[in-house]
This record gives C-alpha cells, sequence and structure tokens, in this order.
C-alpha cells in the first residue's frame, strides 16, 4: 500500500519533531524530513519526494506565505498545509483566497490535524473549523506583516533612534516622505504618539 511522503517545515524542531512522531502512528504515512529553515527546505525537497508539506508561515528567513507560489510552480503534484499558530486575518490573509490545500492552527490539537492529513491524502481540501475572521493577537510578527519593505526599513531607523532627517539621509528620501511613511506605520501599528511607535519599530526589530 502506498506510503504518503509527508515533509514538515517548521522554525520550532522541538515542535516538528512531536507532530512528526505522531504523524508516523497515522497509516500509510512517511515523514521524510523535518527542516526548520526555507534553506534547508529548498535543498531536502530537490532530494526527497513528497507528496505533502506541513508549512509554518513563520519559517527563517522568509515569511512561508511567500513560498507557496515558487513551491506549487516546482512541484505541482505537492499537496500543501498550512499548520500556524496565526489565524489567516492575523497576517493579512483572507481564507477563501489562500491558495493552499489546507490551513490548520497549532492550537487546534492532534484530531484536527488528523484530519486534515486525511481529507488532503483523499485529494480534499481542509479549512480548520477553528479558523475566525477576527485578528486574535498582535505581535512582531504579525505587526511587520503589514508593513511595506519601505516601511520596514524606516521602522528598523526608528528603532535605531534616528530622527526623521537621518532616516531621509540614510533612505535617500525626502523629509516630508518620510513623515508620510512614519503616519501610515503608525497607523498600521496602532501608535498613539511617537513614544509608542519607537517602542513597537523596537519590538520589531529587537
Amino acid at each position: 500500500m502506498k506510503k504518503h511522503r509527508i515533509a514538515i517545515a517548521d522554525d520550532h524542531l522541538l515542535f516538528a519533531d512531536g507532530i512528526a512522531e505522531f504523524i508516523e502512528k497515522m497509516p500509510d504515512t512517511q515523514i521524510v524530513f523535518s527542516v526548520n529553515t526555507t534553506d534547508l527546505l529548498l535543498k531536502s525537497l530537490k532530494k526527497h519526494k513528497v507528496d505533502m508539506l506541513l508549512l509554518d508561515l513563520n519559517i527563517p528567513p522568509d515569511n512561508g506565505l511567500l513560498l507557496i507560489e515558487p513551491l506549487q510552480d516546482q512541484y505541482p503534484t505537492m499537496k500543501i498545509l498550512i499548520l500556524s499558530m496565526y489565524q489567516p486575518i492575523d497576517v493579512e490573509q483572507d481564507i477563501a483566497k489562500l491558495n493552499v490545500d489546507g490551513y490548520v492552527l497549532k492550537t487546534s490539537g492532534k484530531a484536527i490535524l488528523c484530519n486534515a492529513i486525511e481529507a488532503l491524502k483523499d485529494g480534499k481540501k481542509y479549512m480548520d473549523p477553528n479558523i475566525n475572521t477576527r485578528p486574535l493577537k498582535k505581535d512582531a510578527f504579525t505587526m511587520s506583516q503589514q508593513l511595506t519593505k519601505r516601511e520596514k526599513d524606516i521602522v528598523e531607523l526608528i528603532a535605531k533612534g534616528k530622527s526623521n532627517k537621518q532616516i531621509a539621509e540614510a533612505l535617500f528620501l525626502s523629509e516630508l516622505t518620510v513623515k508620510t511613511h512614519r503616519k501610515n506605520i503608525k497607523n498600521k501599528l496602532g501608535a498613539e504618539g511617537k513614544a509608542e511607535l519607537i517602542f513597537k519599530s523596537i519590538r520589531l526589530f529587537s
């Protein structure tokens, strides 16, 4: 009987090892590898045939969401199951439009993960019934996903105590442009004033 070859990409290997041990006990499944970085994931996929990938969103040094499309292009038959502590809305994603085969929250437990794996093995899609339409948390990772690359550059300099003039000089921008970016960043991070903006910037880049 065919074994479904499953791989795990998660930044916490201890968690991944626990999940791997659980999955190995399921019928017709085999764990081919567990990795905790993007580089190791890409290298391992070249060496091993994988039927299903359990992918964390926070996989260093990348955002797992950015890996979905290129992985689907390179491995079109491989199922991708997002396994994350984050609700889709926490990372600015509409679950109805997210192009993956499944999405399971790490807080949902083994039974739901088992249901998801079995569904994908049968060629079906599976979305965790505990997925919410309202954000449950705002931590450094989820806040950072709301920012553009330019905004992240500015936030990093704010965290280092740089003034608008210094930021403008460092990024070859006008001070007016920096002020506009700061206003947008404050709105996205929910910062009430300068002090809170600096505090939240430090949280993102500490």
